[in-house]
């Protein structure tokens, strides 16, 4: 491979790379951010401390600076588990790992620096439950395995919301767009994210993509009192974050399976009655035979002798395809009002009407009984 060709692909590796690094100035609403305080013993701020955050999937890292008030915050990091790293000269480096970032978040981290060498490290592996202090927002988060592992019916990622408090089902007679009503709202006032961007059908206000749960990193719902960032619709944010490579190459192989010969018959198919004779006629189990498969890939995007992705460049596809065969029988079954159970009128069942004839002659029935459901009977309006 000549000069040329290198710079060639070099070229094309820094544009795609441009691109996506502008779309993610654009999507802001899927980072989050980490803050905190950095204090002495005597809980006196430290300025000028140095904070370093770090992904620990992709190694990519941020630098700040505490202030005269010893507070630090970095901005618009993408979700996954970061490792915070604070020190300044004549004290411990204080080292916090597997913390983890998700949609919309303030992650907390204060740091309380003893004296000492910077030689010195103290490594912070577990610790209390931040309380989310920074943020009023309303809302829940899953991620990571729960969103695959998820008994969701059709692998539709958006029936998650239903796992949260205060949102319901559409209603049927609802002629909006929509499928869900968040705490009150109207179902077609839903903003739907995908990465940050927006991902409304500008006709109907509908979910544009649904990605299949396997390229899903994060699902949260924002229910309300969500931040000024977050505008355009009053009926609650559904943000879902796809997953990105690492420096580790991983992926899926999938194939869900649906098929009628694992299902139960349905009711109204037992039940089934033939309109002419009135008998029992049950139907056959309603034909399904639904396989979801597909494939995920990540990692890092390296060309030999050209382009190390390590640290730097990370690529992530994924594909689902389905195979549905899929037929419905709707069995039929008389039900009564409440009134005519009252006036004993089943003349809307062949069957009931046929068993009513057949207890009215028999001769087993005591003639004191006969003559009381003789009495009854005539009440039926005979066909």
């Amino acid at each position: 491979m000549n000069r040329f060709d290198r710079s060639i692909i070099r070229l094309i590796v820094l544009v795609v790379f441009a691109g996506t690094t502008t779309a993610q100035m654009w999507a802001q609403n899927a980072a989050g951010r980490i803050i905190g305080n950095v204090t002495d013993p005597a809980e006196a701020a430290i300025a000028g401390a140095m904070v370093t955050v770090m992904n620990e999937a992709t190694r990519a890292s941020e630098h700040v600076v505490t202030d005269e008030t010893g507070h630090y915050q970095v901005l618009l990091l993408p979700i996954g588990t970061y490792t915070v790293t604070i020190e300044k000269d004549g004290f411990e480096k204080q080292v916090f790992d597997s913390q983890t970032l998700q949609i919309n978040q303030s992650l907390r981290v204060n740091a309380r620096l003893s004296i000492g060498q910077r030689t010195e490290v103290i490594e912070i592996h577990e610790q209390a439950s931040n309380v989310e202090t920074a943020n009023s927002t309303v809302g829940e988060t899953i991620i990571g395995p729960a969103i695959q592992q998820a008994p969701l019916n059709g692998r539709d990622v958006l029936n998650l919301a239903l796992l949260q408090p205060g949102v319901t089902e559409t209603n049927p007679d609802n002629t909006s767009a929509g499928n869900f009503s968040i705490a009150g709202g109207r179902t077609d006032s839903v903003t739907y994210l995908l990465d940050g961007g927006m991902n409304n059908d500008l006709l109907d206000n509908g979910v544009v993509f649904d990605p299949n749960p396997d390229t899903i990193a994060e699902f949260r719902i924002l229910e309300n009192n969500y931040s000024a960032e977050y505008g355009r619709n009053a009926g609650g944010i559904i943000s879902v974050v796809t997953k990105s490579g690492t420096n580790q190459f991983h992926g899926s192989v999938f194939d869900f399976l649906r098929n009628d010969a694992l299902d139960a018959n349905t009711f109204f198919n037992n039940e089934n009655i033939e309109p002419n004779t009135g008998l029992s006629a049950p139907l056959p189990r309603n034909i399904l035979k639904r396989n979801q498969y597909g494939a995920t890939l990540g990692g890092p995007i390296t060309i030999p002798h050209a382009v190390r992705g390590e640290d730097r460049f990370f690529f992530f596809v994924g594909y689902q395809g389905q195979r549905l065969s899929q037929l419905e029988t709707n069995g039929s079954a008389p039900v009564f009002t409440t009134a005519e159970v009252n006036n004993g009128d089943f003349s809307g069942d062949p069957g009931v009407v046929a068993f009513c004839r057949a207890i009215r002659s028999s001769s087993r029935i005591l003639p004191r009984r006969q003559q009381e459901l003789s009495t009854r009977l005539h009440l039926i309006p005979w066909p």
